[in-house]
């Protein structure tokens, strides 16, 4: 039962539009984000000093001089047509499954809600073959709605945001089915990275509530992605996800090391975590949590 439950939960979490899309849309390039595949349409740069504002009806791209470049309706329905369990894409026939193959959750059910989620990591080394690969590597937050998901990421390949042949951070927020996210920064191997997620400030107007929040890579300022939204990030994932891989060349060697996971609630605690890992063992990946503290937690993810 808790497997379907996982399964189920990670099938929402995709966040696949597919079955949103109206038979006019059909034929529109899909491409591969952090959340799934989405139309191209869909997915926005956001600039420097702007942010995302997400209300229960509409989600706008806000200029730092408070102009709103982009505003769109926001979708509640959910598709259940991409799994996270590796559906494969239909791109092209590949070895390996496409989608999140080794991640972990928790889901917070303590009084007050998170406020910080912090992960260091180091960048793996380069996969040895290079063909159209898309892999990425993060911590994010997600609302009990499975609507959205917040996240610092860890990119090899070229990505709707950019990138190439190396890898490269930024952050992205997936709201319905609409994507939005900071220009990569390229990194190097071996380098350290703590990607972070914290909550700015809250506001009240009448009965809704505010959540302003910031995702950013502590070295790497440029990838700081401000939002605003009045759900609650109640589920917190460790995931490592990947799409059109043909073989363990594509990726790369050894393990990496997800360390100093860091969860705070928003009265200061730190809560008892009880992760739940989920890998596609089959294929030789593996999500291990070797430490389940919510201060200076260890996960480790093993490629085949």
């Amino acid at each position: 039962m808790i497997f379907f439950k996982a399964i189920l939960t990670c099938a929402i979490l995709a966040l696949s539009v597919l079955g949103r899309l109206s038979s006019s849309t059909d034929a529109e390039e899909m491409v591969m984000t952090p959340g799934g595949l989405v139309p191209k349409s869909s997915v926005h740069r956001v600039p420097e000093g702007a942010r995302v504002h997400h209300t229960a009806a509409e989600v706008h791209l806000i200029a730092a001089d408070g102009t709103i470049i982009h505003s769109a309706p926001v979708s509640k329905t959910i598709s259940t047509k991409s799994k996270i369990s590796g559906t494969p894409t239909s791109f092209a026939p590949r070895e390996l499954s496409s989608g999140y193959v080794a991640y972990s959750y928790w889901k917070n059910n303590a009084t007050s809600d998170i406020g910080s989620f912090s992960t260091t990591w180091s960048v793996p080394p380069t996969p040895a073959k290079k063909d159209g690969q898309i892999l990425y590597i993060f911590n994010a937050l997600i609302p009990s709605s499975f609507d959205g998901i917040f996240q610092p990421v860890l990119q090899f390949g070229s990505t709707p945001a950019g990138g190439g042949n190396y890898w490269a951070v930024a952050s992205w927020y997936l709201i319905g089915s609409n994507t939005y996210y900071t220009v990569p920064a390229q990194v190097k191997a071996g380098q350290s990275l703590t990607g972070v997620m914290s909550l700015k400030s809250t506001t009240v107007s009448g009965n809704t509530t505010t959540f302003h929040w910031n995702s950013v890579f502590t070295s790497v300022p440029s990838t700081s992605l401000s939002i605003s939204t009045t759900e609650v990030f109640n589920y917190a994932y460790e995931a490592l996800e990947i799409y059109t891989a043909s073989g363990a060349s594509d990726l790369p060697t050894g393990k990496t090391m997800m360390t100093n996971i860091n969860i705070a609630t928003q009265d200061g605690l730190h809560p008892p975590l009880n992760w739940t890992s989920i890998s596609d063992s089959t294929e030789g990946f593996q999500m291990a949590v070797l430490s389940s503290a919510s201060t200076n937690g260890t996960m480790q993810i093993t490629y085949p």
